[in-house]
């Protein structure tokens, strides 16, 4: 008889932790229990499924691409086992997993002292599950029934999530959907934003489309739901006070049946879900000036002294422009003495060309900490936004890239000829300079191909796979050949990317085409 001790293969169950009763003819009770891998001596979750369960071949589908994910924050599937039928038994198959000893979601929020969690702490951890889904989708895969149950919270502040893939083929989605925004992804989505709900409010999202009569068991959500307000579901801040309209915006976009403003656009996937929480960290949260953001999205502040050298820079640019004017004005009243034949024949230019004469192609940024070159470890193109396979390791003309750093500015990388000066749908492609170690990367000095590029200068300590989620060193459109360009402030980095979002016509005019023959990156190696 299975039960407490039994042993499959290497496998020792050692307590049940849920059963599941059947809901339909043709499936049987799915066990969950602790058990103890006896040669790698740790602590394993075993689900116990009857072999004639009708679910098992989509269980088993859903269970081996799951163990194909590789994200940290996924709880992975470790082996699948076939258990002979006994006298006393019936035939199983058990489905190993990776064991989680922290804390389930909904046990977090019961706590007398810790019933909700503050917007960042929230913000973060739901972002912390967007990107592991984000990585799953990469490979097609989504989780499919996001719950308060399925997500821990460990000692060491991660947070871990179970049962991808693998519940939704078990028990279904978590709540029937009557709208278009049916799939797994779009579930993901739903899911995702209800589990913000949960973290800063304590409660789960009401199910708009669910039977309040007899609920099934298997749908509990084991948290309370939150009030039912007319059709909608009240969004968090009017739930519980101090929760900023960040959040509000995000699970109006995301919960299925929540309050919206008309024009509110759903978010699309997990992708677009850590994004929107990217936005909502600057939102909620003022700049810092050394933290480079992470996927959760944390962001700058502006530093006193840096508000000092700005004002510094403003009064040295307004006494530079009215010693300009005057020089101006003596050279146009100079001029009248001056003769036209002298002009052109002697190569004297007027005061008047002087003054409306077009500025050299060259442009320089304010200037703010100035430091030295830092070298360049290495180059790659970026290009996360094409078409599939691109993914975050999107590339573009990689075989060219070295041509940026060999020391000859004739050379240089060049993008793909596109049909519009805004690189098509993808709006941008790029490089990314690796330096080797975190730096305070004050500036940077670009050889461009061409004239009219529009650019962006951002930094992170990771290859992110959105170029909005890196700390922005600096914008600057409509230059070239030549841009030197120094920030107010330094931002910390080991990664600097150079984004371009706009490029200048090729020459016979047709289409457009950007590119890069130089790069130097300024700043200081961040030490320890």
């Amino acid at each position: 008889m299975i039960g407490p001790g039994t042993t499959f293969n290497r496998y020792t169950l050692l307590e049940i932790i849920s059963e599941h009763v059947p809901a339909e003819s043709g499936q049987f009770a799915v066990q969950l229990w602790r058990g103890r891998d006896d040669i790698l001596d740790r602590d394993i979750a075993i689900r116990l499924m009857r072999t004639k369960d009708q679910r098992l071949i989509k269980v088993l589908g859903a269970a081996q691409a799951a163990a194909i994910a590789d994200d940290r924050r996924l709880l992975r599937v470790l082996d699948i086992l076939d258990i002979a039928a006994t006298e006393e038994d019936h035939s199983y198959t058990a489905i190993i997993s990776e064991w989680c000893a922290g804390t389930p979601l909904h046990i977090a929020v019961s706590e007398a002292d810790t019933p909700t969690f503050d917007a960042e702490f929230s913000l973060d951890s739901v972002a912390s599950i967007a990107w592991a889904l984000n990585a799953c989708l990469l490979i097609n895969l989504e989780h499919g029934r996001l719950r308060p149950s399925c997500i821990f919270l460990t000692e060491n502040s991660e947070v871990l999530i179970s049962g991808l893939a693998v519940d939704h083929a078990l028990f279904g989605p978590l709540f029937e959907s009557r709208t278009s925004q049916d799939s797994s992804t779009a579930k993901d989505v739903n899911g995702l934003g209800s589990l913000l709900y949960c973290f800063t409010t304590g409660l789960w999202p009401y199910p708009v489309y669910s039977s309040e009569k007899n609920p099934d068991a298997a749908l509990t959500v084991h948290v309370p739901f939150s009030p039912k307000v007319g059709k909608d579901i009240p969004l968090p801040s009017s739930v519980k006070a101090s929760i900023p309209r960040a959040v509000d915006e995000i699970v109006s976009r995301s919960v299925i049946g929540a309050s919206k403003s008309r024009g509110v656009t759903r978010i699309k996937d997990s992708l677009g879900f850590a994004n929107s929480i990217a936005s909502a960290r600057d939102y909620h949260a003022p700049l810092s000036t050394t933290t480079v953001r992470a996927p959760v999205g944390v962001s700058q502040h502006r530093s006193p002294t840096s508000f000092a050298r700005r004002a510094v820079s403003v009064a040295v640019a307004a006494a530079i422009v009215i010693a300009l004017l005057l020089i101006g004005t003596q050279l146009l009243r100079a001029s009248h003495s001056t003769s036209a034949s002298s002009d052109s024949e002697g190569g004297v230019v007027s005061a008047t060309e002087i003054l409306t004469s077009p500025a050299k192609p060259y442009v320089e940024v304010e200037v703010g900490n100035t430091a030295g070159t830092i070298p360049i470890a290495a180059v790659r193109s970026f290009d996360p936004l094409g078409g599939p396979p691109n993914g975050a390791l999107g590339t573009e003309r990689e075989d060219i890239v070295s041509r940026v750093i060999d020391g000859d500015a004739v050379t240089a990388w060049t993008t793909k000829t596109y049909k519009t000066a805004s690189l098509g749908k993808k709006g941008g492609v790029g490089l990314i300079l690796d330096l080797g170690a975190e730096t305070e990367v004050t500036g940077v000095s670009l050889g461009l191909v061409g004239y009219g590029t529009d650019l962006q200068v951002r930094v992170s300590n990771e290859i992110l796979p959105d170029p909005d989620l890196w700390t922005k060193l600096v914008s600057i459109d409509d230059v070239g050949p030549q841009i030197d360009v120094r920030a107010p402030r330094p931002v910390s980095g080991r990664y600097v990317l150079i984004w371009l979002t706009g490029i200048p016509p090729t020459k016979d005019g047709e289409k457009f085409q950007g590119g890069i023959t130089s790069a130097s990156v300024f700043g200081a190696v961040k030490s320890d």
